[in-house]
């Protein structure tokens, strides 16, 4: 039987460099135990956080919590990027931080939020095959039965 871990991470390495680079940024710094990993350099920072889930891909107490954590994590992303809710939710978002900082005058800023929101329907467009994948995932290799079944197998 194979690791729910081994299966995220084939998913993962299939992933375009962008989509890999948003979520091991919001799974390695929100999240504890990813302290030793190297945040440095982004290709190596992604080689790192393979390399960590490799290391309890066996493990069924640490491989159990990390796939569930991973789950939670990265559904929560998705639903923020590869959904057309999420997208509207971030355009809001985005809105209100352009009319905030063009209200005090930083200009950097209101330019970042005008860039990031004309961007919002492109970036949003990428994600939604990155999020089916992703559905298939879960509903097989993170799905409860599975990672139940594999922290119960003996073999």
């Amino acid at each position: 039987m194979h690791s729910p871990l081994e299966k995220f991470i084939e998913w993962y390495m299939t992933l375009p460099v962008p989509h890999r680079q948003s979520i091991v940024e919001f799974v390695v710094f929100f999240n504890i135990g990813f302290d030793d990993v190297d945040t440095t350099n982004m290709e190596d920072f992604q080689n790192a956080f393979v390399k960590k889930l490799s290391k309890y891909s066996h493990d069924k107490l640490k491989g159990t919590g990390l796939a569930l954590m991973l789950r939670g994590n990265i559904d929560f992303l998705i639903r923020k990027w590869g959904t057309k809710e999420g997208c509207e939710e971030s355009k809001k978002f985005l809105t209100g931080v352009k009319e905030h900082f063009s209200a005090i005058g930083e200009e950097f800023m209101t330019d970042r939020a005008s860039k990031f929101l004309m961007e919002l329907p492109f970036k949003q467009e990428q994600w939604v095959p990155t999020s089916e994948k992703w559905k298939e995932l879960v509903e097989s290799y993170l799905s409860d039965s599975y990672i139940d079944h594999w922290r119960k197998d003996l073999s």
